[in-house]
């Protein structure tokens, strides 16, 4: 009796494995083929396939991911998105009332049961056993010529000025701040929207402070398809791991698509910043890179770590070697919204302006 309770110990979790492996392995080969499916429907809608789920219409972009989920199902996630130049975020349930705004996207609840906008990705996701419908791909591409924007009211600003005393080494080493001259300018500020990620008032601050010089972002620039299938590929000009972006959309969504991986830092400068040019530049160079040419720059920005240094804190940084009215620009576009602005004497936390929720 004991043996047999051993080999069922022993058997079962094998026989398990080996059933989920062998579905699995089902699954795969089966998403394979209606992978192809999916995209000559897509194709019929007039898009052009440029692999890896990506396809382009007009010069505008287009993708679908397609996944095993649910495992133990006939049906497969299936989620399509077209892109849009202009940014927000919501999501629509099949059943649940759409608000008047939104009501040009009701139709597409008749046959998904999400359906809504990420960023600039106007999306229908669901789980599908059928190819989707031609007519889907096309609502899709419709909805995203649509001006549908987020309106940025409230919120709360802060606002701290200079070098705190316990300055984290992974915000300033300590052979990075001799660098700087002696009367540097620092102000930190943060508009925190659930994220730390760039959005688009914080770049309509360093827009402002910039007063028509011209913006340049440090960034891996390997890959911008994402943004040349959205936006005006004129409006993006690109020198090794700086570019400069005319659309002030570009930014926030590239830095939100790529989870941050996008603002590496940002240079204001009469003249395009030297020491960039290199193709695939790490990232771990971009501050050192910075610095170098720091006093030839009206100022730098770039976003900090938390405490923990494991990610973003969504405060930035501001620097520069000249005076920058960081505070009256704050306060200008701080009234414009209603939001109040909060001089903070320690390095920013979300819990400031965010109280914890159990």
């Amino acid at each position: 009796m004991r043996l047999v309770g051993v080999a069922v110990l022993i058997l079962l979790p094998i026989a398990v494995i080996l059933i989920v492996w062998r579905r699995l392995r089902w699954k795969e080969k089966a998403r394979s083929a209606f992978f192809w499916e999916v995209q000559k429907v897509i194709v019929a809608a007039g898009f052009q396939p440029l692999g890896w789920g990506r396809y382009s219409r007009d010069r505008k972009g287009f993708k679908m991911e397609l996944s095993t989920n649910p495992l133990f199902s006939r049906g497969f996630t299936l989620r399509m998105a077209a892109y849009s130049t202009t940014i927000h975020e919501f999501e629509l349930k099949r059943g649940r009332p759409v608000p008047a705004e939104f009501r040009a996207f009701a139709p597409l609840l008749e046959r998904w049961p999400s359906v809504g906008k990420m960023f600039i990705e106007c999306y229908a996701a669901g789980v599908i056993d059928t190819p989707p419908l031609v007519e889907d791909v096309q609502a899709l591409a419709d909805l995203a010529k649509l001006p549908l924007e987020k309106d940025w009211r409230g919120g709360t600003f802060t606002i701290r000025e200079g070098f705190e005393k316990d300055v984290p080494q992974w915000h300033w080493r300590h052979d990075q701040r001799p660098k700087l001259p002696k009367d540097v300018h620092r102000t930190c500020v943060s508009y925190w929207t659930g994220s730390p990620l760039l959005n688009p008032v914080l770049v309509r601050l360093f827009t402002e402070l910039a007063d028509g010089a011209p913006m340049y972002y440090i960034s891996d620039t390997d890959d911008l398809s994402y943004l040349e299938q959205s936006f005006e590929r004129r409006d993006i000009a690109c020198w090794g791991a700086i570019l400069e972006l005319k659309n002030p959309g570009m930014p926030v969504a590239a830095d939100l698509l790529t989870d941050g991986g996008f603002f590496g830092g940002l240079l204001v400068a009469k003249d395009q910043p030297p020491g960039f040019e290199i193709e695939g530049m790490p990232k771990r160079l971009f501050h050192d890179a910075a610095l170098t040419v720091f006093r030839k720059c009206y100022f730098y920005v770039r976003r900090l770590w938390d405490d923990e240094f494991s990610w973003y804190s969504g405060e930035y940084e501001i620097v520069s070697a000249y005076p920058v009215d960081v505070r009256g620009k704050l306060a200008k576009i701080a009234a414009e919204m209603g939001a109040p602005v909060m001089e903070i004497d320690r390095r920013f936390h979300k819990r400031l302006v965010k109280p914890l929720e159990y």
